[in-house]
């Protein structure tokens, strides 16, 4: 018998090549975030200046409204109306009313001002809380503080007077010192200190009073004291 070939064994059939896996790219860096700019500092704020003073007028100024806003000038006539602040040569004034005013020359005729400063003060039927000048007048009207050199108060009335001279005619002060006081008909002080006095004075308490009032006041401050220590 003749020997048949054995068969072969069958090939296993070859497997199909794997795909290569494409290679993964890198993830790329993230650029980094550009810094956010930094706020400049604020600059600090430059002083203000000072607003200038508007140059006086040299033409008369008439005010008959009220203006709460200073008011400069040569000459200012004020009339029926108030003003807060008055600064001129000379400043006149009729039924209205001043703050505060500085002149050389200052006129009231029925009006007030609350302080004035001037060479010369008159004031006919009206009031100043506070009177500064070198010669003072106020007649058919009040003052609170007059101080001056030379101070004259015809039918009208003084809390306080500091002056060099004062000559109160129909009148009265509630407190004095001068230099020299002339007193004129029925006028009178409730304290009057002055080194000469002439007319018919009358008064509540001279120089005498008032350091023997305080010499008792003195006494009684010392009493209290010692009694509070004991």
């Amino acid at each position: 018998m003749n020997d048949q070939p054995s068969e072969k064994p069958a090939e296993k059939p070859k497997s199909a090549p794997r795909p290569r896996r494409k290679a993964e790219a890198a993830p790329a860096e993230r650029a980094p975030r550009p810094a956010a700019p930094k706020a400049a500092a604020p600059k600090p704020a430059a002083p203000k200046a000072a607003a200038p003073k508007p140059a006086a007028s040299p033409a008369p100024i008439s005010v008959s409204q009220p203006t709460p806003t200073p008011v400069w000038g040569t000459t200012v006539n004020v009339t029926r109306a108030g003003v807060a602040e008055v600064e001129a040569d000379s400043i006149n004034v009729r039924q209205g009313g001043l703050g505060a005013a500085s002149a050389e020359d200052i006129t009231v005729e029925m009006g007030g001002i609350g302080r004035a400063h001037a060479d010369d003060i008159a004031v006919r039927l009206g009031g100043v809380g506070v009177a500064h000048g070198e010669r003072v007048s106020i007649e058919l009207g009040a003052v609170g503080v007059a101080v001056a050199g030379e101070m004259e108060l015809k039918q009208g009335y003084a809390r306080a007077i500091l002056a060099r001279d004062v000559r109160i005619r129909q009148g009265g002060a509630q407190t004095i010192v001068a230099g020299h006081v002339t007193l004129e008909q029925q006028s009178g002080a409730f304290i009057l200190l002055a080194r000469k006095v002439e007319g018919d004075v009358r008064t509540v308490l001279d120089w005498r009073g008032a350091l023997a009032i305080g010499a008792v006041l003195a006494l009684g401050v010392g009493l209290l004291a010692r009694r509070k220590r004991g």
